[in-house]
């Protein structure tokens, strides 16, 4: 969305998750900015509507609804820094590694440095 005259630019100040139906509730309860979405299309509508918003600095989009979404959109998001767009992983082994290592290289990139995730207890 492009401000009028003499309006200034709405700062990008929170996240947003993206998520089905079935998870959009722990998000809710955690205090994230929700919208729920069941297929590709509703994914990227809404984080469509989220860039032209423009108050999200980060966007979080399930990963089972990432999956969804076509190679060259996901591939875009992935190259854009304003708001940071990114997958957020899923509970399943191999892809839950992948995607860990995925998003420690998008928050190096965004902040500058590299994030270790270590369950509690665990050790790096």
């Amino acid at each position: 969305m492009t401000p009028g005259p003499g309006s200034e630019p709405r700062p990008m100040t929170d996240a947003l998750v993206v998520a089905t139906p079935a998870t959009a509730t722990g998000f809710r309860l955690g205090g994230a900015r929700t919208i729920t979405a069941v297929d590709a299309d509703q994914t990227v509508a809404a984080v469509d509507q989220a860039i032209e918003d423009g108050g999200a600095g980060v966007i979080a989009v399930d990963g089972s609804l990432w999956s969804q979404v076509p190679l060259v959109t996901r591939a875009a998001w992935t190259r854009q820094a304003s708001p940071l767009i990114l997958s957020l992983p899923d509970e399943d082994g191999e892809v839950s590694a992948a995607r860990d290592a995925a998003l420690r290289d998008l928050l190096a990139r965004a902040i500058g440095y590299q994030i270790t995730f270590t369950p509690s207890g665990g050790t790096p």
